[in-house]
Order: structure tokens, then sequence, then C-alpha cells
């Protein structure tokens, strides 16, 4: 039985519905019916209407937290055209709203050492998260891939690396997000296994 239902509409301040990463915001839209679905008649009234608006940095946690999704779930169904697919949506994209792009946009101040806000610490989280699912894909792909496709995973694999090089910076163990700082009054506590280092599973 679903009562609740929800639709997503891209924005931007100058009111067109896409733009460049820095502007592209998102308004997602919850209504919630008076009867649930399947119900015997196929309109329904509406009995609640709430509006949530994404902030361009929120948009792309989102976007990240969707590949990372995927590229899991395309792991788990062990079907390579699933796997490549995802792989090439997820490091095969160069420009852009790939990965690269989307850090630079969001995240360089955080290669010149500046603490993480909340949402700048949750996106550098949610890369680390794409890169180990995204190495674990690609060795699982070369389990699959038969010769004449030997380039193609190769350039997979090229791309992998060129994503880590950059975000390596980011991945690695870092400052408290700033609306922790204050509370640190104490020493510095070891890094939890959640912010241990990635490294590649291909080298």
């Amino acid at each position: 039985n679903i009562c609740r239902f929800i639709f997503s509409t891209p924005f931007t301040s100058d009111g067109s519905p896409h733009g460049d990463l820095a502007e592209q915001y998102k308004r997602k839209t919850i209504l919630t019916t008076v009867n649930h679905f399947p119900y015997i008649k196929t309109r329904i009234q509406v009995a609640q209407q709430k509006q949530i608006v994404l902030t361009p940095i929120e948009v792309a946690i989102e976007d990240i937290q969707m590949k990372v999704a995927k590229i899991d779930a395309a792991i788990k169904a062990n079907d390579p055209k699933i796997l490549q697919m995802e792989l090439q949506g997820c490091i095969g994209t160069t420009v852009n709203q790939g990965p690269i792009e989307i850090a630079r946009v969001f995240l360089r101040d955080l290669f010149d050492g500046k603490v993480p806000s909340k949402h700048e610490n949750k996106l550098r989280l949610c890369f680390k998260e794409l890169l180990k699912k995204s190495g674990d894909a690609l060795k699982r792909n070369r389990q699959f891939i038969k010769k004449d496709q030997e380039a193609y995973q190769n350039q997979l694999e090229k791309s992998y690396h060129q994503c880590m090089e950059y975000l390596k910076p980011l991945i690695q163990p870092a400052p408290l997000p700033a609306n922790q700082v204050a509370r640190q009054g104490q020493s510095p506590a070891r890094p939890s296994a959640g912010e241990m280092s990635v490294t590649s599973p291909l080298v």
C-alpha cells in the first residue's frame, strides 16, 4: 500500500531547468494522498504536499550516492552488461558531471587544506565509497571480459586510476568538519576504520 509519492524538478537560479554543477538545484515534491494505492478510484485526493530544495552540493552528494548504489547493485547482479554500463557512468565519464569535475567544483578548497564543512565532508566520503565500489566492480568485470574487450577494460582501469590520483588528497584521513572543530578540546582521536585510506585494488 502506497500513499506517499516523490518527484524531483531540477532548476537553476536563473529559471533554466539545467545549468552548471555549481548552479544546479533540485526541488523534491512529496505528495501524501488521502487513501492508499491501489484504490477503487484512479484519482485520489492529495492530503498534504511538502517541498524540499537541495542545494548544488546536496544535489552532487545525492548523485554520487545513487552511482554507488547502482554499481553495488550491478556487482550483486553479476551481469557483465549492467556492470560495464554502470562502470562507464561512474569512472568512464571524464567531463561534465564526472567525479573529477564534481570534486573540482565543490571540493577544490579542500586540496589546499581547508577544514571541510558538513556537506563537503559528506561528499568527500561519498567519493571514497565510489572509488572502493568502482575498484571492486573493475576486478569483477575483468573476470567477465573476453579477449576482444581487453582494450575497453584497460581504458576503464586507466580512468579509474586517474580518478584515484586526483581524489587521493580527499580520501586520506581528513580534518574534522568545521562544525565539529569547536568541540575538540581533547587530544586527537585515532582515525576510525571508515576513515582509513583507500588503496587501489588494481595495483
